[in-house]
């Protein structure tokens, strides 16, 4: 898990998905300035399916910039491994625009890829001393209902069901559909989560699911404030 402090402003996207366009619009009408300190927090899941991936992968070089991994970056790392079936698997997933590249584009997106996706954390904390306040950021799902555990967790290393959790785990939602509700993530005051495309954002107890379907034709992208954010869980 990394921790990051914020004076400025912090917004929060939800699943990217290569809509590069649709994030610098969402920013202008915001008038976004990481010149004054603003910073913008992503979800994860920054590639695959919209116009512009590369782009947007390209966003984890930015000093304002910050992410935690999607499944969709955990599949691209598991398609440079070499094996076949996870590079056939993420193609089948929204990797097509990899094979378009040129071999000079491919190679540098490659280089890019196995030098900056490693360091991309699986969970976030934002802290807000503005604010008083403290929200994760995890893709999918927590796998701990306190946020300390999961911070101990993180610091010893997790475990592939935990890992899975944070990247494919859709189960609150789904048992949320069927009417059985969660309790909030204990000793934080938010938790953002993307990966399960919503018509809306939406909250329930102290988590903000932020995945509005970006890539897919019918989808847009989301931007929420710190306070947005705070406003929702209260």
């Amino acid at each position: 898990m990394a921790t990051l402090c914020i004076e400025g402003r912090a917004f929060f996207i939800g699943d990217l998905h290569g809509e590069r366009r649709q994030l610098s619009q969402l920013l202008g009408n915001v008038g976004f300035s990481p010149e004054k300190g603003d910073r913008l927090i992503c979800v994860g899941d920054l590639i695959d399916r919209g116009p512009d991936s590369v782009a947007c992968l390209d966003l984890l070089e930015l000093p304002w910039f910050h992410s935690v991994l999607g499944n969709h970056e955990a599949m691209l790392m598991d398609a440079l491994s070499g094996d076949t079936d996870c590079l056939n698997s993420w193609l089948r997933c929204g990797g097509q625009w990899f094979e378009a590249l040129e071999d000079g584009e491919r190679d540098a997106v490659v280089a890019k890829a196995q030098r900056l996706l490693p360091e991309v954390p699986l969970g976030l904390e934002i802290q807000l001393p503005a604010l008083d306040a403290r929200i994760g950021v995890v893709h999918a799902e927590c796998p701990h209902d306190d946020w300390l555990s999961f911070r101990q967790a993180c610091q010893r290393g997790l475990d592939s069901r935990q890992e899975f959790h944070c990247l494919w785990a859709r189960d609150t939602l789904s048992r949320m559909g069927k009417g059985e509700y969660p309790t909030p993530v204990a000793n934080i005051d938010a938790l953002v989560l993307g990966h399960t495309p919503q018509q809306m954002f939406r909250s329930y107890g102290n988590r903000v699911w932020l995945d509005t379907g970006a890539g897919y034709p019918a989808g847009r992208l989301s931007l929420l404030s710190a306070e947005q954010i705070l406003e929702l869980v209260r």
